[in-house]
């Protein structure tokens, strides 16, 4: 919980950092840009060092989406965390997660073991969205 609470700050602060600069796009590449030296520092710090080439030339094309799917992520939070607020743009964020999280861990995609779609996961995606509409209720 305390980590996923600061998705709540990064996407305050992104927001601000793109009412800043020209374009939402520049704000991303900069909190990105950010990360990037944090980790480059960490492999660094700990001597784990960088992978190598040949590793990274070795893994399928649809591994390496990741940080292109962040990137949109972090993008869209940028443009609509001044226009719904933090708390909205994260639930909303949430119940999308659960959602497709119920169908990746139903059918063991991308490797992860399988765990059916149950009752009791569909009461708690459910209430997610539930949660969605009264924090956006007015």
């Amino acid at each position: 919980m305390i980590v996923g609470s600061l998705v709540a700050w990064q996407g305050a602060i992104n927001a601000q950092l793109g009412k800043m600069l020209s374009h939402p796009l520049q704000a991303a590449f900069i909190s990105f840009l950010g990360g990037t030296l944090a980790l480059a520092a960490a492999l660094l710090i700990m001597q784990i060092g960088f992978p190598s080439f040949h590793a990274v030339k070795g893994i399928p094309p649809y591994l390496l989406i990741g940080g292109l799917l962040g990137a949109i992520f972090v993008t869209s939070v940028i443009l609509f965390v001044p226009k719904i607020g933090v708390a909205n743009v994260l639930i909303a964020a949430v119940a999308g997660q659960l959602i497709l999280s119920l169908i990746i861990d139903n059918y063991g995609l991308l490797g992860v073991p399988k765990q059916p779609i149950a009752a009791s996961r569909i009461a708690g995606t459910l209430l997610v969205i539930a949660g969605l509409y009264l924090v956006n209720k007015k």
